[in-house]
């Protein structure tokens, strides 16, 4: 089977009622487990809903165990320590994935993958480590920025293309109509608290401005001159940028960036496409006048966007096959269904599903097809970059100084305990350097 057999054969069959055998049902039922970060209410009925079939299909069952994102590595990689390993299960970031990988903890995907077709993924997105594919990464993800158009109008604002114009764009949104100091409005959200939040949503400045954390060899290149110059004069923009934030980003996750955008708290926010999601259910108010855009340069002349890629993975166990027959099956039969139950935010990994007709009938992409064209623009005309995938080749190191929150401490020493920039670069080399040697 082609990949565009696969893929449109599973549009067609989702689209369909799929009809059970009385005979089939009689097999003996197994119940296993599924670990799901994603905590979308419809997304999980959809999920108990493809248990539900699969079951009736198979006599298979699947638990399915929600839990929050930011500690679904932890959670998983737990299961896997302690000998009893969850049956399938989706997890954020590749470098977490190779992590698992390496120890030993999953099944690889390399089949799965190839029957699909290699060349129907977009670029940087499969990330193979010793000759073999983790996962099956099931949307982008792209943290990138939002912000208020009706604001920046109001200003005389464009779009900021460096870190000047951005910095005084966040500076001029700051609303303080009583000069208390605590302001109604502050100008953006960014968090720099030890968690994956702010590894996701902080750094894609430095992949526009050309950062690298490893050369060819994996030595560590925070503190050489060129990258140290350029983590300086982030740092130094970040120092100016946290004073139009509100109090608090050293604890603030990944929801508290949606809230406060919807809230008008901020005028700015970093976070992916679930965000319009968000704004469509609370703040309908809204969905006219925001904007979206990648993260600016130093100098302007570069864009990036930061990975944070989800993807399913098979950690092996007594049950590894039959977590990998139900992942295949999800995705030939019900693939576009779980697209469905956010759509703007699960942004698709495969060329193909952008020509799938159902996904391209979906009410919130047509109303929002200018969203769609800078999400799907991000894959040709933006850096793509993150932590996690630095380096030379996809390996464990850059996920171990992803895992080490070595960026968010270098700023949380810069902004928190004011040492001085260059202090903060080597203190978070140094530490970069531990984690990886």
């Amino acid at each position: 089977m082609n990949r565009r057999k696969f893929l449109h054969g599973g549009a067609a069959a989702s689209l369909a009622t799929v009809f059970i055998p009385k005979s089939v049902k009689a097999q003996p039922k197994l119940t296993l487990r599924m670990m799901n970060m994603e905590t979308d209410p419809n997304t999980i009925e959809m999920l108990k809903k493809a248990s539900t079939d699969y079951e009736a299909k198979t006599g298979i069952r699947f638990e399915i165990d929600t839990t929050q994102p930011a500690g679904a590595f932890t959670k998983l990689a737990t299961s896997i320590k302690a000998g009893r390993p969850y049956d399938v299960a989706n997890i954020l970031f590749i470098g977490d994935v190779l992590i698992l990988a390496r120890d030993g903890g999953l099944m690889p995907l390399t089949p799965l993958i190839d029957k699909i077709g290699r060349d129907d993924f977009g670029p940087r997105i499969l990330f193979p480590m010793d000759g073999q594919i983790w996962w099956y990464p099931y949307d982008y993800n792209f943290a990138n920025l939002f912000y208020r158009k009706d604001l920046f109008a109001q200003q005389g604002l464009k779009e900021p293309r460096s870190y000047d114009e951005f910095l005084k764009a966040t500076q001029a949104c700051v609303d303080d109509p009583k000069k208390t100091g605590t302001p109604d409005r502050y100008g953006i959200c960014l968090p720099i608290g030890s968690g994956p939040a702010a590894n996701w949503l902080t750094f894609a400045f430095l992949w526009a401005d050309g950062f690298k954390l490893f050369d060819d060899q994996w030595r560590v290149l925070i503190d050489s001159p060129p990258m140290k110059a350029k983590l300086v004069r982030y740092l130094t923009f970040f120092g100016e940028l946290y004073k139009t934030m509100p109090p608090g980003m050293a604890q603030i996750g990944f929801a508290e960036n949606l809230t406060l955008f919807a809230s008008d708290k901020v005028a700015m926010a970093a976070y992916s496409g679930r965000m319009i999601h968000h704004l469509e259910r609370f703040a309908p108010q809204l969905t006219d006048k925001f904007g979206m855009m990648a993260y600016p340069s130093s100098d302007g002349s570069r864009t990036g966007v930061n990975h944070g890629y989800d993807g399913w993975v098979v950690p092996k166990g007594p049950y590894s096959q039959e977590g990998y027959k139900f992942l295949e099956w999800f995705l030939t039969e019900r693939l576009i269904d779980f697209y469905e139950t956010l759509i703007l935010h699960y942004q698709p990994t495969r060329w193909s599903i952008y020509d799938n007709p159902r996904w391209k009938a979906h009410p919130l992409v047509k109303k929002y097809a200018w969203s769609v064209d800078i999400m799907k623009g991000f894959l040709r005309n933006t850096v793509i970059g993150s932590i996690d995938t630095e380096g030379p080749a996809p390996d464990t190191r850059p996920g171990k100084v992803f895992e080490g929150f070595v960026f968010p401490e270098m700023v949380q020493n810069f902004v928190l305990k004011k040492l001085p920039a260059d202090r903060c670069v080597e203190l978070a080399a140094e530490k970069a350097r531990k984690l990886t040697t």
